[in-house]
């Protein structure tokens, strides 16, 4: 082992914890970013303030993960209760009845058939 491998070892790990960090922070960042990703346009010179969304926030705003949380909380609710009514509250059919021994096979001629007199 040559001791410069070390030193180029350790930068290179001290580099990736770096990044680590350095992405957790932009998450941590993006996750309360509400706002757009597209450009804001600037309003022609001479022609005032343009009324743009920034002057009304929306009400009522989630998070991505805030509304997928409730989106997939929603989706177990409702297919849970889907089978909870299927298992303990909808009524199971009776079994069929047994055959009618009497009943030896097909009919002679078929009920729906078209009369060629």
């Amino acid at each position: 082992n040559h001791p410069g491998d070390r030193r180029v070892i350790m930068a290179i790990l001290l580099g990736l914890a770096r990044s680590r960090q350095a992405a957790a922070a932009g998450r941590r960042a993006a996750a309360r970013n509400y706002g757009t990703s597209l450009p804001i346009p600037n309003p022609p010179p001479g022609t005032g303030a343009v009324f743009h969304s920034r002057m009304q926030p929306p009400k009522y705003s989630l998070s991505n993960p805030k509304w997928f949380g409730i989106f997939f909380a929603m989706n177990v609710g409702v297919y849970s209760g889907h089978y909870f009514y299927l298992r303990f509250l909808m009524r199971q059919n009776p079994p069929n009845p047994p055959r009618d021994p009497e009943n030896v096979g097909a009919p002679e001629k078929h009920m729906h058939a078209v009369d060629d007199e």
